[in-house]
């Protein structure tokens, strides 16, 4: 399970509007406790995308509205900020301009290589330039598929 302050669930919303119709990208900073994942604060990165990888001769590899690519350093530097506030990565976020906030097969090959197992992966879902629904996600132990974890937006 995972809980989001309302505060750090507006600041996903507003950074997915503010890059749409391209993809965004942060880290969710937080506490962990056994299974339950709280976020108190986001660490907004800029998306990276640069062509990087394709998973098809017919992508699109400069496309940044169905991509992202969280860069090493950035991950660091939200690290060190963490770690500075008392506080731990405990997952990401990304956005889905006009699409379903469902981890696309991109995303869970993508997965392996951000946070793998027990990392939250949050999706915002943006329409027509507008925060959608916010839903999050943990990547199963054999790496094959995405299982939807509760989230719970607090005060």
């Amino acid at each position: 399970m995972m809980t989001v302050t309302a505060d750090a669930a507006q600041a996903i919303a507003a950074h997915a509007e503010a890059t749409y119709p391209d993809e965004c990208v942060g880290l969710l900073l937080g506490k962990l406790d056994g299974a339950h994942r709280a976020v108190t604060a986001v660490h907004p990165v800029e998306n990276r995308w640069q062509g990087q990888v394709t998973l098809a001769e017919t992508d699109n590899p400069e496309s940044r509205r169905d991509r992202f690519y969280l860069d090493p350093r950035d991950y660091l530097r939200a690290d060190r900020e963490a770690q500075a506030q008392g506080l731990d990565i405990v997952g990401c976020y990304h956005s889905h301009p006009d699409h379903v906030a469902e981890p696309s097969e991109r995303d869970r090959v993508g997965a392996q290589g951000v946070g793998g197992i027990g990392f939250s992966f949050a999706i915002q879902s943006v329409r027509a330039g507008s925060a959608a629904e916010l839903r999050s996600w943990l990547l199963r132990e054999d790496g094959e598929r995405f299982e939807e974890e509760d989230l719970v937006v607090t005060d």
